[in-house]
């Protein structure tokens, strides 16, 4: 199993004091290797939140998280940011590119100070998601759906063992969301990377192994329609 989590809780104080909000109560989940799964739910039930704390962007309250055999809690500050780096690729519903920098500057970010030895393949995955003429263009120069692209590319750029998206296709229209859709789901099942994504999108969540309900700090099976 890559990932594990046991009784993950996590709380916020609550402004008007005393009793803080329960967001996650006592969440299981295992993924396996290379298994892709979605989690659906309403609005504020906690998904980001849940997906911060599978990528060590947060801390929960209580509960063990493992990956790959290996209690991330019990990680040092610099051994949380190197396994960041090296075994997790993000994806937000916000691209988060630089302004100031080109695509390939941009993608290639996560590789410093190595990104010499990144460029070969920095440019073939831009080629796969049809920007390979844009590699010098910066992000205000690029459409919403070719922001996300390069966004999905730099989220691969360090062959990463996870990929965790949060409402990936949420600031885009329909036409770019449907794009994004399949190249995100393609070059993840070409990279073979184990993926979690966050989406309200039912045509990015019926095209995943498995989906799960986040509602009211609990998870379980989803059991509606796509």
């Amino acid at each position: 199993m890559l990932l594990e989590l046991h009784n993950i809780c996590k709380s916020y104080p609550s402004p008007a004091g005393g009793a803080g909000l329960a967001v996650l109560k006592k969440i299981d989940l295992s993924i396996e290797q290379e298994e892709r799964v979605a989690v659906v739910g309403p609005s504020g039930s906690g998904k980001s939140t849940l997906l911060n704390i599978i990528g060590t962007l947060d801390r929960p309250d209580g509960g063990s998280l493992h990956f790959d055999g290996t209690d991330l809690l019990q990680f040092t500050e610099n051994r949380t940011a190197r396994f960041r780096n090296r075994d997790v690729g993000f994806v937000f519903q916000l691209h988060h590119l630089l302004p100031q920098c080109t695509v390939l500057e941009n993608v290639l970010i996560p590789t410093l100070p190595e990104k010499k030895k990144n460029i070969q393949r920095a440019l073939h995955l831009l080629k796969r998601v049809g920007l390979s003429t844009h590699i010098h263009h910066r992000p205000g120069e690029l459409s919403g759906g070719e922001r996300q692209r390069v966004a999905l590319v730099r989220a691969l750029i360090n062959k990463p063992r996870l990929l965790l998206a949060d409402e990936p296709t949420g600031s885009l229209d329909e036409v770019s969301s449907l794009e994004l859709v399949k190249l995100l789901t393609t070059i993840n099942k070409q990279e073979k990377t184990t993926m979690l994504v966050v989406t309200h999108s039912l045509e990015l969540a019926k095209l995943m192994d498995r989906v799960v309900l986040l509602k009211n700090g609990r998870l379980e099976p989803f059991r509606g329609k796509l």
